[in-house]
């Protein structure tokens, strides 16, 4: 296991989309995100994240290290923008930060391949404990390819 210090170093130089249709909570979201990630990406909605994740994989030659998401948004919802990057790119790490506690929209997200799921609002506990995890999960795909 990395000591923190050494996965925050790790985790500013990944490349993170994150899509949220609540101006409150993607502040706030996004000020804690920012403690480990520098190069974020924002999207308000479904159907615009999908065009940016295209783009940056045109624009770059590579996918997002990570892919942070909200359930219910305008446009395309959270389930089916998981659905098509995955895709995309079946390998690409996913959190999804969500309201929902519907068994049912939980159920589909495991279905797909989304294992990162977190309930609204957020612990911030919680958070740096899925984050650390998925950080660790990245850098060892990293050092495996």
């Amino acid at each position: 296991m990395q000591s923190l210090k050494e996965l925050v170093e790790f985790s500013k130089e990944l490349k993170v989309l994150f899509i949220e249709d609540n101006l409150d909570v993607r502040e706030q979201l996004y000020k804690l995100l920012k403690n480990f990630f520098s190069n974020i990406d924002v999207c308000f909605n479904g159907k615009e994240a999908l065009q940016q994740y295209k783009n940056h994989q045109i624009n770059s030659s590579d996918f997002y290290d990570l892919v942070i998401t909200d359930i219910s948004m305008p446009k395309l919802d959270g389930i089916e923008l998981c659905k098509e990057i995955l895709l995309i790119n079946k390998e690409q790490k996913i959190l999804v930060i969500s309201a929902h506690t519907e068994k049912e929209k939980l159920a589909q997200l495991n279905e797909i391949g989304v294992t990162y799921i977190l309930q609204k609002p957020v612990e911030h506990d919680n958070l740096i404990s899925t984050l650390t995890n998925l950080i660790n999960s990245i850098k060892q795909s990293k050092e495996e390819n």
